[in-house]
Formats: C-alpha cells, sequence, structure tokens
C-alpha cells in the first residue's frame, strides 16, 4: 500500500493517475486536506494531525510513503516566504512523526533549487541554496536522512528540476505565462536577451520516473530528475509562438539581472527511472492544446 501527500498538485495529481493505474486505487492513500474521488483518502488540515491517525483509519498495511505535498512558491516574490517555507519543514516532521508500523521506503521529492552554480549540474554538485524555501527543501532532506538512518527505513531523495506540462496553469512561469499571452493574442515578453539556457522536463516522464523508484528496495541516492536538452528563453517561446501559429510580437525587456544557465547532465535520471525524455515540442504541443482548452 502506498501513501501520497499533494496528489492534488500540479505533479502529484500526474503521480495519483500512475500510482492507480498501475497499483490499484485499494491500494493508494492520499493523506489530502480536501477530498479526492476513487481513492482512500484521510484528511488533514495543514497537515496538523494525530500520530496513529493512519491507523485509525486501519491503514497499517502502508508499505511506501511518497512525500510531494508541499509549499512550493508559485512566483518569484513566494521564494523567501519564512512562513511558508518553514511549513515545508514543519509538515515533513510532521510526517516523520506518524505511526506506521510497516513503512519500508520513503521517497520525498525535493528540489534543484538546492544548488547555486553556472556548471553542468549532477548529483555531485555543492548544495548552496539561496532562498528560504531551497533552504527548507534541504533542511527537509537532511530530517528525512537522519530520520530513515534512525529507524534503518530506506530512504529515496529526488530532485525535482523544470518541470512543464498540463496542470501548470496557476503558477507565474515562462510556459504557462507564454502561452497565455499567444492565446489571448498579446505580446510575448522576456527579460534580457532571452540567451539564459533552461532544462525542462515534461511532468508526465516526472510522475513516471517517481513510480518506477518504488520498486528500488536499496537508496540509490540523490536523483535529479530533470531534463537533458538545455534551450534559451528566446528559442523556447520562439516555439511555444510557432506551435500556436501567432504572429505576436516579442518584447525583450532591457536588464541588469544577469541570469545563470542550468544545464544538467542526468544521466542517473536515465540510468535508473527513465528509458527515454519527451521531446519538448510534443510537451509543448499537449500543453497548448490543454491552455487552450481552459481559455476557451
Amino acid at each position: 500500500m502506498i501513501l501520497l501527500t499533494g496528489a492534488s498538485g500540479f505533479i502529484g495529481s500526474h503521480l495519483l493517475k500512475i500510482l492507480v493505474e498501475k497499483y490499484g486505487n485499494e491500494n493508494v492513500v492520499v493523506l489530502t486536506s480536501r477530498p479526492i474521488e476513487d481513492v482512500v483518502c484521510v484528511l488533514h488540515n495543514n497537515f496538523n494531525f494525530k500520530e496513529d491517525i493512519f491507523l485509525q483509519h486501519g491503514l497499517e498495511k502502508i508499505e511506501t510513503l511518497i512525500h510531494a505535498g508541499s509549499f512550493t512558491p508559485k512566483n518569484s516574490e513566494e521564494m523567501n516566504n519564512i512562513h511558508l517555507s518553514n511549513l515545508n519543514i514543519r509538515n515533513t516532521e510532521a510526517l516523520l512523526n506518524a505511526k506506521l508500523p510497516n513503512l519500508k521506503k520513503l521517497i520525498y521529492l525535493s528540489a534543484i533549487d538546492v544548488y547555486n552554480t553556472d556548471s553542468i549540474i549532477t548529483e555531485k554538485s555543492i548544495e548552496n541554496p539561496i532562498s528560504m524555501y531551497a533552504q527548507s527543501k534541504l533542511y527537509s532532506e537532511k530530517m528525512i536522512q537522519h530520520w530513515g538512518i534512525q529507524n534503518e527505513k530506506t530512504v529515496q531523495l529526488l530532485r525535482i528540476g523544470h518541470v512543464y506540462g498540463p496542470g501548470e496553469e496557476s503558477y507565474a512561469k515562462l510556459i504557462p505565462e507564454a502561452f497565455r499571452k499567444v492565446i489571448s493574442n498579446q505580446p510575448l515578453k522576456i527579460w534580457g536577451t532571452g540567451g539564459e539556457l533552461r532544462s525542462y522536463i515534461y511532468v508526465e516522464d516526472v510522475a513516471e520516473a517517481i513510480v518506477n523508484s518504488i520498486t528500488y528496495e536499496e537508496n540509490l541516492g540523490v536523483i535529479n530528475i530533470v531534463g537533458s536538452q538545455p534551450i534559451t528563453t528566446l528559442r523556447l517561446v520562439e516555439k511555444i509562438k510557432y506551435l500556436a501559429n501567432s504572429d505576436v510580437m516579442i518584447e525583450k525587456t532591457e536588464t541588469d539581472f544577469k541570469g545563470r544557465n542550468l544545464v544538467f547532465d542526468n544521466s542517473k535520471l536515465m540510468n535508473y527511472l527513465l528509458t527515454s525524455e519527451t521531446n519538448i515540442e510534443e510537451g509543448l504541443r499537449k500543453e497548448y492544446l490543454y491552455m487552450k482548452h481552459l481559455n476557451n
């Protein structure tokens, strides 16, 4: 039996779908603040629950916990929100204190924000978080690692990168914002020259990798769930414009801020958890159709 947090979120909703398809809805439990149809739900209020809540629901057979639920900034202003960042730590602690007598493995969805380098990023890159959000994710990692050692449990840390795809419309990020602009026939705006490199990964690839990590009994160490094909901001918005068959202008806004490249070596991900990546043109096409449907 698998316990999932964050099942109603961007990644979590895709993850829940795959888990149910693979394991059956009778074997998937979600810890959630609001009911979700067709799965076993344990309700909580801001992760305030008694330690024996799962035992009270007769769910002592839970063997795997996927902790996908967390505060994730929806814009740059939220990156250093102290209260919300602290909730990531407090909520993780609440889960670690829960009574799950048959739990064997905890999979934690962290973030690539724990890194800060212009070099090609691998799992061996130095951790150097520069925001409160990133600090909270790294501290939660350390808590979980220590808990795993103390309790002789398998722990898997997955650092999630720049994810895109259907369901990210609530975030003020480049791709959904660009789709909103072309659909409403407004100019596309980018800061600076648009030359910064980003490596995107499609949300269904992310969900698949997380589910595949369940089957490993051993701790594989940190794995970055990231794309391998970097693309500039300018080239990305050009692809979105072409995909939408739009003739809107691309407006560049001058800035003194020097953006950094985020390029990854995802060979560890491909060796263990994925066999292939969704082509960015195909992923963008699916998101465009989804966003277009939302705006009709």
